[in-house]
């Protein structure tokens, strides 16, 4: 008898329910970009707590296969790192956060999807972790490029940089959709 059977009242194998959510393994992945833009959101008041509510919703929407947690938990990192920006935080430490924050949103979304797909029962760690490794270095390329542009142009508001990333995650969610 397999895994995915077990034996009924009447002795006939019945298939077990499917569960939709990610695995373990997507959950901690999804984790640490989460945790890297919490933590850079430290910085004080109103933006450790929507990185902390951010960093949260992003767990519970993870683990619970729940798009709806995943987006709030996203958006809530991305208002962290604006009242950040607003509060004084540094053009580096900006965009750490927002690319941080993106890539944790990301992989969430992508973990849920593959849960929905394939269930929390396959192995699904690693194509989570790639795509997670994928988003970060895009990530960081763009972010890398966002604050030599900052630099040579001289130097601007911060928080322009991250208004400026937001675009860009506007745009990805309407190419995504």
């Amino acid at each position: 008898m397999s895994a995915d059977t077990r034996r009924g009242a009447a002795g006939v194998d019945e298939a077990e329910p499917f569960d939709d959510g990610p695995g373990r393994a997507a959950l901690a992945i999804v984790l640490v970009p989460g945790v890297v833009s919490a933590l850079v959101l430290l910085t004080g008041g109103p933006a450790a707590l929507a990185g902390a509510l951010g960093l949260g919703l992003l767990a519970v929407g993870t683990h619970h296969g729940r798009r709806d947690l995943v987006g709030g938990g996203g958006l809530a990192l991305l208002a962290g790192t604006l009242l950040a920006g607003a509060f004084g935080a540094g053009p580096a430490a900006l965009l750490v956060a927002a690319g941080a924050g993106l890539v944790a949103w990301d992989t969430a979304e992508h973990a849920v999807g593959l849960g929905e797909q394939v269930g929390c029962r396959a192995a699904t760690g690693r194509a989570v972790g790639v795509h997670a490794a994928g988003g970060g270095l895009l990530a960081a390329s763009g972010g890398g490029l966002a604050y030599v542009v900052f630099r040579l142009v001289g130097g601007g508001s911060p928080v322009a940089l991250v208004l400026l990333l937001g675009g860009a995650v506007a745009l990805l969610s309407a190419i995504r959709s």
